[in-house]
């Protein structure tokens, strides 16, 4: 029998904004007891990485397990691999970022636990050729990738063992293929299953080295795996196998096998990350698609070949499929830019960097199997830090206003700020405020999420609620759990939710048609072009946009126009609000018109989250969806997040309130996420010809006590 080498790597993350029960959980369920299993074969060597959102938690509140990784580090049992800080996709960030993510979180190893980092972990695997010279400049010696970059390079199965080199500009980097069949074995096949696969390779090739890369939570974290890994002993029978093959079987680490071992030899990899991956970037539709062609493949003799060519998407265009993420990717370029400007020497420099660094950890910039984007709480997090980091960044706040291309699509935006907001007006689309941040709090109000399609509801509409299936399997495999209900509430916005959106529609209208995206737009002003004009006066600024357009009555649709004005003053976390509507045609028109405003709170139903109507009166929870008749006004009550924000108006209206709720996936299955509460302030109004109907609003944040 030839030798064989098993390198075993775990990457063990938690992202940054994620609640601390779940950090508890995750340690409580995976990583203590892995370590405390480890501890006990001192034979079995591995290479371990840690994000630093999750390293810097373990040595705050969990020092002795942080101490136990130390001595596993010190005794040469544990190989360490670096990374971005905080956890970063490598290809969002700008260059200087990309080394300052590196450099910053190696120094935090040497500091901590006196390791000197010669390889790292990419992020979700992401990979772009570019990043060998960003991975040399951070003094990066080598990574590693999943085996399917390999296989769309056109590289068999049979070649992939051992370690590689790649280039870019003269820059070289070893890159080892990590493999995808033991990533479904271990740990939910017999170690026998992993023994025959490494046996396999064995007699293939002398000296062989093959890579088990994967999540440290699948041991115990994943469902069912924390009795199968440890109550049931899997966990430990392995170790027990791979060390009873001691006579051909030799566990090493990355750092040996450069030192140990010729590369096998050169490679030029794609734009990949792991095979589920690009399958998660696609759009629904391509999705479908690949997913048909995969099920296809399965009955050819041929299909193993055809695979390594059958690729998915790229991850970049998950900004493309999400559009909140791309807004929120473009904020933190903003923000990057800002502090990449400041006195390196400055106090506030390591700071202010350190914050945007959180910002750029990964989690909700994305969607898959696990809840990222969809997960509230994660994009509030990202906002948190960018603003904390704009905050320092700008020691002298004054107001301001920017015309730019902010999010990236060739045409300006508004930025309207002062000491205590900053609001962003994309006149492009519908002239609507599309971010309102509260500074002081560190809060974007508009932080919310579209109903939108995904491949997955397919499972929602079509599957009983089955549980989370049998047996012990990978989470890509298991059978997913359905939350009771989520058929009834999956329905898709045609929209961004965000303020200032304008909605012409029949009187005859309900809330429920409105709730379920069902309302027929009788204007041409929901998302449609406003032309912008800004001032800047001595004590406010003012932002005045208008739209010629069209209200359908009958068959035919009549000139009409839409102005709103908005004013910011210098101090306040006020924005005040006029509408004007003039009928520019020779018949009178009716309609409902509406104003939506969307809020990101931070829960619907939970204590301290309500609304209050003009006499204070407390109107029920934030996720409740009902009609408020002829009101003047109507406040939102954060407790949670220590704000209110109240909306008065003339003349009285209706007021439509309800729950953005979507169906999302995540490890635990398809559950309903409240993502924010929308506000319709609905006016019916008749215009004789060349007559004018307006209404002005007052927005204002309040702090109230928090929870």
């Amino acid at each position: 029998m030839n030798q064989v080498y098993l390198i075993l790597a775990l990457h063990n993350h938690q992202p940054v904004g994620n609640f601390n029960h779940v950090f508890e959980e995750a340690c409580s369920r995976a990583y203590q007891p892995f370590l405390e299993t480890l501890e006990k074969y001192p034979r079995i060597r591995i290479v371990v990485h840690y994000s630093g959102s999750l390293l810097e938690w373990l040595y705050t509140h969990k020092p002795n397990l942080f101490e136990k990784l130390r001595s596993l580090v010190k005794r040469g049992q544990v190989e360490v691999l670096g990374g971005g800080f905080y956890e970063p996709i490598m290809v969002m960030l700008p260059e200087r970022d990309r080394l300052r993510q590196i450099h910053t979180y190696s120094h935090w190893l040497k500091d901590h636990l006196g390791v000197d980092v010669r390889g790292i972990w990419l992020a979700e695997r992401v990979w772009e050729q570019s990043l060998v010279r960003s991975l040399r400049n951070a003094g990066i010696e080598y990574t590693v990738v999943d085996d399917s970059h390999f296989k769309h390079a056109g590289l068999e199965e049979e070649e992939l063992d051992g370690y590689f080199l790649t280039e870019d500009e003269g820059e070289i980097l070893k890159i080892f293929p990590a493999s995808e069949h033991l990533r479904y074995c271990i740990p939910f096949e017999n170690p026998e299953k992993t023994l025959n696969h490494l046996r396999q390779l064995g007699q293939r090739r002398e000296n062989a080295l093959v890579v088990y890369a994967d999540d440290g939570e699948k041991f115990g974290g994943w469902p069912k795996t924390f009795k199968h890994v440890y109550e049931d002993g899997w966990l430990e029978n392995f170790f027990s196998t791979l060390q009873a093959q001691g006579d051909w079987l030799k566990l090493i680490t990355f750092s040996e096998a450069v030192e140990r071992f010729s590369p096998r030899g050169k490679i030029y990899l794609p734009d990949a990350s792991y095979r589920e991956m690009m399958e998660w970037a696609l759009p629904v539709k391509g999705i479908f698609q690949y997913e048909e062609v995969s099920h296809a493949l399965g009955g050819q003799p041929w299909a193993h070949l055809a695979r390594r060519f059958i690729k998915g998407g790229c991850w970049r265009n998950f900004r493309v499929k999400y559009p909140e993420a791309y807004q929120m990717y473009a904020r933190m370029l903003e923000v990057s830019k800002k502090i990449a400007s400041l006195d390196r020497s400055s106090e506030i420099f390591l700071p202010a960097e350190k914050e945007l660094h959180k910002a750029q950890c990964n989690d909700a910039y994305w969607h898959g199997i696990f809840g990222g984007l969809y997960l509230p709480h994660l994009r509030t997090a990202i906002f948190r830090h960018l603003l904390t980091a704009e905050t320092l960044a700008d020691s002298h706040p004054k107001t301001s206003l920017e015309t730019l291309d902010y999010d990236l699509d060739t045409k300006k935006e508004v930025k309207i700020s002062n000491p205590m907001i900053n609001a962003y007006f994309k006149p492009e689309r519908g002239g609507h405020l599309y971010e309102l941040d509260y500074k002081p709090r560190a809060v974007n109000l508009l932080n919310t999420l579209s109903r939108r399609e995904e491949a997955y509801h397919r499972k929602v509409l079509s599957q009983k609620e089955t549980g989370e299936g049998a047996g012990i399997k990978s989470i890509h495999e298991l059978a997913p759990r359905i939350e009771e209900g989520l058929k009834e509430i999956l329905f898709y916005d045609t929209y961004q939710r965000e303020s200032l959106i304008d909605h012409f529609f029949q009187r005859s209208a309900s809330l429920k048609d409105f709730a379920n995206g069902q309302i027929l737009q009788l204007g041409d002003f929901l998302t449609a072009p406003y032309q912008p004009r800004a001032e800047e006066r001595a004590d406010r600024i003012i932002l005045g946009m208008e739209r010629s357009g069209s209200l359908l009555q009958g068959q035919e649709g009549l000139p009409l126009k839409v102005k709103k004005r908005v004013e910011v003053d210098h101090l306040n976390p006020v924005i005040l609000i006029a509408y004007s509507i003039e009928n520019l045609s020779r018949r009178t028109l009716e309609s409902s018109f509406g104003v939506e405003f969307n809020f990101s709170m931070s829960s619907g139903d939970a204590p301290g989250r309500y609304y209050l109507l003009k006499d204070e009166t407390p109107a029920g929870h934030l996720a409740l969806e009902a009609t408020f008749t002829s009101q003047k006004k109507i406040s939102l009550v954060d407790e949670g997040l220590g704000l209110r924000v109240s909306l008065e108006w003339n003349p009285p209206c209706d007021v439509w309130v309800l729950p953005i709720h979507t169906v999302s996936q995540s490890e635990s299955g398809f559950e309903k996420v409240y993502q924010g509460s929308t506000l319709l302030l609905k006016w019916n109004i008749t215009l004789e010809p060349a007559s004018t109907w307006g209404t002005e609003i007052r927005k204002e944040i309040k702090e109230v006590k928090p929870l």
